[in-house]
């Protein structure tokens, strides 16, 4: 939170030495601006738990959407992936839950949000997102079972199922870039729509690689390779994306706040989520016929990536709001929407 006053460390304790966790504390030798001592911002308690859920709900909705879509064109090619987006999407709802419960200390903090839908808040229209993909996956999971198959009602319901199943999955394989972006944390609003397109071509690509790892497993070459060509094309366009995002979070001025740890996080990004995946997948390639063991290394470094960069782009976050000049960068008017900006310049009519 901002404070009311800001005060010169000159006068209060920030000159001193830094506390032992350098996120809660202003950084050594700081002489600007500050509140009574402290960053203006409140350093966020997240950690690998809230980037691993991330990660596992991004993976399993994206799945979850993939499939559908295959299933659209070839039904019967699609139906084993149908089933493991099925089993990936339940195993990532009990997963990230207990990932998401763990972080909030408390389950009762995860049914009061429940209470109340906000569609202005992505927290509060995550929650629901959250539930609305792990019922439609359930209903659409007991689909796959012989007994329901058997009744054309049920089963009718389960296909319809698989829709909201793939809906509120694309959903969750992209809420949290909003709600992310919505905070006041700078590292993650400085770039809303670069964040946003990182986590949505990560969440497909470990999506379209979760998934051909079931079918290089079953021994479905044919789709577990159009899978694979999936996850090529989302690395290759979430490397983009990550060169687009860190440009606009150096315009803003707040990744030269955080430098040293914005260049490894950029870094451990473009090579583990793009470079060493493309690169094993090339040479599944350059075999002629697709060499499988290539092509599951590349799958596995794929979901490697995806927690990797979330994990990353969190940390940096944490240490963003620990920096008063990457928080003042991005409060200066001209990173306003430009309505917004008119009026606070009072140029507006």
């Amino acid at each position: 939170m901002t404070g009311r006053s800001l005060h010169s460390t000159n006068s209060r304790q920030g000159s001193g030495p830094e506390e032992d966790d350098p996120a809660r504390a202003l950084p050594r030798g700081w002489r600007g601006e500050n509140y009574y001592g402290q960053p203006p911002l409140k350093n966020p308690q997240w950690d690998w738990k809230v980037s691993g859920y991330i990660a596992v709900a991004g993976t399993a909705g994206a799945a979850q959407a993939l499939a559908f879509l295959g299933a659209l064109r070839d039904r019967r090619a699609f139906r084993a992936a149908r089933r493991n987006a099925n089993l990936l999407g339940l195993a990532g709802m009990a997963t990230g839950s207990a990932l998401l419960v763990a972080d909030l200390k408390t389950p009762r903090r995860w049914y009061n949000m429940l209470r109340i839908l906000r569609p202005t808040s992505p927290m509060s229209f995550g929650t629901y997102i959250l539930g609305a993909f792990g019922l439609a996956t359930t209903i659409s999971a007991l689909g796959d079972l012989p007994a329901v198959r058997r009744h054309p009602p049920l089963r009718r319901v389960a296909d319809g199922a698989q829709v909201g199943a793939a809906v509120s999955g694309a959903g969750a394989a992209t809420y949290t870039a909003a709600l992310m972006s919505a905070t006041s944390n700078p590292y993650w609003a400085a770039a809303p729509g670069g964040l946003g397109a990182q986590f949505a071509t990560s969440a497909v690509a470990a999506g379209a690689a979760a998934l051909a790892l079931g079918e290089r497993a079953g021994g479905r070459k044919r789709i577990a390779e159009r899978l694979e060509d999936v996850a090529v094309t989302a690395t290759l366009a979430h490397i983009g994306a990550t060169l687009a995002a860190g440009r606009r979070r150096r315009q803003t001025g707040v990744e030269p706040a955080v430098a040293d740890s914005a260049r490894k996080s950029e870094a451990a990004d473009l090579v583990i989520a793009g470079a060493i995946p493309l690169a094993a997948y090339a040479l599944s390639y350059a075999a002629g016929r697709r060499a499988p063991a290539a092509a599951v290394a590349g799958s596995l470094a794929v979901l490697a990536g995806s927690f990797v960069m979330r994990h990353s782009i969190l940390d940096t976050g944490k240490r963003a709001a620990s920096r008063p000049e990457a928080a003042f960068s991005l409060a200066q008017p001209r990173h306003l929407p430009g309505t917004q900006r008119r009026r606070l310049t009072g140029r507006s009519k």
